[in-house]
């Protein structure tokens, strides 16, 4: 039972968590269209199956990509006191690829079987998880690229995803309409480097947490989240204008404060409040949500003695 956890749990559940939230607005925005109120709940409850089929998929995926970040990030991870699968040889590399290689063969076989071009974005996303990590590509190394990584990968292609449940294909006002996710995901990869600078800096790598000064990253994260603001506007997307509306005082308060903590609470309510959404719309996700907070952080106490995640 201990190592049936420690398998699940590789997966990273908690950080799966925002693509799918991304998933399930990106439905909403395609089924409810240009402004629609903020508070109708769609009829996606009604194809509850279907959802879940789409999240696992996508959790298995995301799950994958995470493994294989873990792989290449060892030396990271352990200077960063988190991840202790690897650093701690809970699991061996061996079984880490072999881990990879299966999650990423079922997501893209059941992807393809729902549509190709769900398929195509499945495939996307596992090569795009291998240019961020491969030691000899090594985006994640790269400042732009790994910033661009992310807020294609968590924002972008997620959006599309559930764009692609309602109407089986991409356009281009689905690319449109992504932008804003695309910027506010900018704005929380930022914020969330911020922690981890210090055991990025030993570990020799170079993200704009190492390379900028705090005052410098906090304001490009406040941009970015403006410029999703107005993006969000532009497209008729209520629930992330009113999200990233919300946020926006916690991220001015961060650039004023110049304090980490700070923006690591702006990324936090940023979570929080498209989370809240996505469970309008979607209220099963409710269910997914505590029941991944709660089995993380019973898991974490158990094993590792640590209080995570933090709310």
């Amino acid at each position: 039972m201990k190592k049936i956890l420690d398998y699940i749990f590789f997966l990273r559940p908690m950080l799966i968590m925002p693509a799918l939230t991304v998933i399930i607005l990106g439905i909403r925005a395609a089924d409810l269209g240009e402004g629609a109120s903020p508070f109708h709940i769609i009829p996606i409850a009604e194809n509850i199956g279907d959802v879940l089929v789409l999240l696992l998929l996508s959790t298995l995926i995301g799950g994958a990509g995470f493994i294989y970040n873990q792989i290449h990030d060892i030396e990271s991870d352990r200077n960063n006191g988190k991840a202790f699968f690897l650093p701690e040889k809970m699991i061996s590399i061996s079984t880490a690829y072999g881990m990879f290689a299966v999650l990423s063969l079922i997501g893209l076989v059941g992807a393809f079987s729902i549509n190709t071009s769900l398929g195509f974005i499945f495939a996307i996303i596992i090569c795009l998880g291998i240019l961020y990590s491969h030691p000899k590509i090594n985006y994640k190394g790269k400042p732009g690229k790994a910033l661009w990584s992310n807020m294609l990968g968590i924002g972008v292609l997620p959006f599309l995803i559930g764009w692609i449940y309602i109407n089986d294909s991409i356009s281009l006002e689905a690319v449109l309409k992504s932008l804003p996710y695309f910027f506010a995901v900018g704005a929380v990869y930022l914020n969330t480097a911020l922690p981890d600078r210090e055991g990025d800096r030993k570990a020799g790598k170079q993200t704009y947490a190492v390379i900028w000064k705090v005052p410098r990253l906090q304001l490009s994260a406040l941009m970015r989240m403006i410029t999703a603001t107005i993006f969000a506007w532009m497209a008729g997307d209520v629930v992330m204008f009113i999200s990233s509306l919300l946020s926006l005082p916690f991220y001015i308060r961060a650039v004023y404060t110049k304090m980490i903590a700070h923006s690591v609470l702006a990324t936090k309510i940023s979570i929080l409040i498209l989370s809240v959404f996505a469970c309008i719309y979607f209220p099963p996700y409710i269910a997914i949500i505590l029941l991944d907070i709660l089995g993380t952080r019973l898991y974490y106490r158990w094993r590792f003695n640590l209080a995570y995640p933090k709310i």
